[in-house]
């Protein structure tokens, strides 16, 4: 598996585009877009899918990208992309109340902004 990893960081767009300090938030948030289809395509149940994948894979992430703006030193702005990002994937397929999901992961990269000072 790293030696795939390490073939796709060696294209020259891949190389050029990992130069930008943004650019671990649009890797994140292309997985995040990914990831339901991934799922449908292996034929997981909803329920497990919504369980697992958006509740607490997805949660998680959502949270590593409000600490990642906070390290990254990047406008607040960035915690919108993520949730558009998702949002618009799921809008083709997916029903329509995923669309709370959004919602639910600006939540919590607000949390990861906070990092750890959400009781202050």
């Amino acid at each position: 598996m790293k030696k795939i990893g390490d073939k796709i960081e060696e294209i020259s767009i891949i190389k050029k585009l990992n130069t930008h300090k943004w650019m671990p938030l649009v890797w994140w948030s292309l997985l995040v877009a990914i990831l339901p289809y991934a799922f449908s395509i292996c034929r997981v149940p909803i329920v497990w899918r919504i369980g697992v994948l958006f509740f607490v894979i997805n949660c998680f992430i959502a949270y590593h990208v409000g600490n990642l703006i906070i390290k990254l030193q990047l406008n607040k702005w960035w915690i919108l992309l993520m949730p558009i990002v998702f949002c618009l994937a799921i809008l083709p397929k997916f029903a329509l109340y995923n669309l709370m999901f959004g919602l639910i992961y600006l939540i919590i990269e607000v949390f990861g902004l906070m990092n750890k000072n959400i009781y202050r």
